[in-house]
């Protein structure tokens, strides 16, 4: 039987300063100026994003005032398929609804620490008809959970390909994307509706078009909070035992 959950209460933050600090030395990107570290807590144990057929993450969404839900579910292992590299690639079938007919599909794997994508579908929220297809090659980094990347200051480079082929439009050339990631804190603390964590706060950097976005991670848990385009926050979860 799944367990679920809708509330977690993270450890009691005894030393709190504002993570505006550690975002300078990071040196690039947005940051949240509200967020908080604490220098004495210990990260927690487990799975960065922990991925099994079941697992459901369900947030709140406020996209320039606009407020919605957005429910991801990791279904069950197929094919990647399509036309990209990694076609025959066994991966989870990941669907992502975001209110109405607006839902995207995804073919993504847990690979060591790491849980990786390979291909996604985005579909129209007003007609639900599908609208984009992506893939990458070798593939694109979902979240790293690696005991290396759970390190405040720890920034790293991750360089794939990735082609966008939208519907009913001439499809531009595949090009190189750069991702730029940096773990801001090892210890942050942060308050959601699904209740108060200790996470780990990292920040994705995109070289195309230089989009910044920053995530809040609990191992165990999974993502909680993202905030750079629109701000999403963990309302509920249930986990596969």
């Amino acid at each position: 039987m799944a367990r679920s959950q809708n509330r977690l209460i993270g450890r009691h933050v005894r030393v709190a300063v504002v993570l505006a600090v550690a975002a300078a030395g990071a040196g690039c990107g947005d940051t949240d100026p509200g967020a908080i570290i604490n220098p004495d807590c210990q990260p927690a144990e487990g799975a960065m994003l922990p991925w099994k057929t079941g697992n459901t993450w369900t947030y709140a969404v406020n996209d320039e005032g606009i407020v919605g839900t957005k429910e991801t579910v990791v279904g069950a292992m197929e094919a990647v398929g399509g036309t990209g590299p990694n076609k025959d690639v066994m991966a989870f079938k990941v669907v992502t609804h975001k209110g109405g007919m607006d839902q995207t599909v995804s073919w993504q794997a847990p690979s060591g620490d790491s849980v990786i994508r390979y291909r996604e579908q985005a579909f129209s929220a007003s007609t639900g008809a599908l609208e984009l297809e992506e893939h990458w090659d070798p593939h694109k980094l979902h979240i790293d959970g690696s005991a290396a990347r759970r390190v405040t200051g720890v920034s790293w480079l991750e360089i794939y390909q990735e082609t966008k082929l939208p519907v009913g439009l001439a499809a531009p050339p595949p090009h190189e994307a750069h991702d730029r990631w940096t773990v801001l804190s090892a210890c942050a603390s942060v308050t959601v509706p699904a209740g108060t964590f200790t996470a780990i706060y990292i920040q994705k950097v995109s070289a195309s078009g230089g989009s910044a976005k920053t995530y809040w991670y609990v191992p165990g848990v999974g993502k909680v909070k993202e905030s750079g385009g629109q701000l999403e926050e963990l309302v509920s979860y249930t986990l596969a035992p």
